[in-house]
């Protein structure tokens, strides 16, 4: 399983921005002792800032290259779903795709996988590209040990596997990334999916005003996040899929074509 381009090799290397930060910070630290000793703590200081804040900053690369966005000629986005698929919502939304040929990516919860087969199938025969969002859904997972992190990556693609999809794309449970998140990946052969565009519909526990909120902000590339799994809001299921349905018209009325995500990527989704 994974690519073999060069894409996939430099991604495989074991050097991050994170790696870097650390050696300028010792280095730092080790000129600044020379001179006042007490001055040591601040490099080593903002480096520990740096740790904290990264894995709500996939896009930095600190601890391992995560894709966030897309190429942005011609206009185009990826529309991506979390946290599915689930019986109230998956159906009636590929209903929608299927009616104005539009193919998404789903990263689907490897238990609703599990739960709900016939619904992965029909992603996958229907055009869709299916990804990884854990066996579980733990948002604490990347502050689990690497041995439970690697359990959730396979066990999502082990549950996939079964309804007969194959991914090589991973996406951490709330976007949140950490350092033992891509020594597991490289394991498996996959790589990080993020995104770049999200409409703060919290996991569709706030479904009004959803194509309101996000289609101002959406630009040329963006990966855009949005979310299949069960819907908590007043409204429903209903309501929900007529804030899709609008985002689908706003994203034609500004000429942005909705490109398969491994077009956007320029790389595959499914091995």
């Amino acid at each position: 399983m994974g690519d073999s381009g060069p894409e996939a090799r430099a991604e495989a290397s074991r050097w991050t921005w994170g790696i870097g930060a650390a050696l300028v910070a010792l280095a730092a630290a080790g000129a600044l002792a020379v001179v006042r000793p007490w001055m040591a703590v601040l490099p080593l200081g903002l480096f520990l800032v740096a740790c904290a804040a990264a894995p709500f900053f996939p896009a930095w690369g600190f601890f391992g290259k995560t894709v966030v966005r897309g190429r942005a000629e011609p206009p185009g986005v990826a529309l991506t779903f979390d946290d599915g698929p689930h019986p109230s919502t998956t159906g009636p939304l590929l209903d929608l795709l299927r009616e104005r040929r539009v193919r998404a990516a789903f990263f689907v919860v490897g238990r609703h996988a599990a739960a709900h087969p016939d619904l992965v199938r029909r992603m996958a025969a229907e055009g869709h590209e299916v990804g990884n969002h854990s066996a579980s859904h733990d948002v604490w997972l990347m502050l689990r040990g690497s041995r439970t992190v690697l359990r959730e990556i396979r066990n999502g693609n082990e549950a996939l596997a079964a309804v007969g999809v194959r991914t090589l794309a991973f996406r951490p449970p709330v976007g949140i990334v950490g350092p033992r998140l891509f020594p597991a990946l490289r394991r498996q052969g996959m790589f990080a999916v993020g995104f770049s565009r999200r409409a703060r519909d919290f996991g569709n526990r706030r479904v009004s005003g959803l194509a309101q909120r996000l289609l101002p902000e959406v630009r040329p590339g963006d990966i855009v996040l949005l979310h299949d799994g069960a819907v908590a809001a007043e409204g429903g299921a209903e309501q929900w899929l007529d804030e899709v349905r609008r985002v689908l018209d706003g994203l034609v009325a500004m000429g942005l074509a909705v490109r398969p995500l491994s077009e956007h990527i320029d790389r595959p989704i499914l091995g």
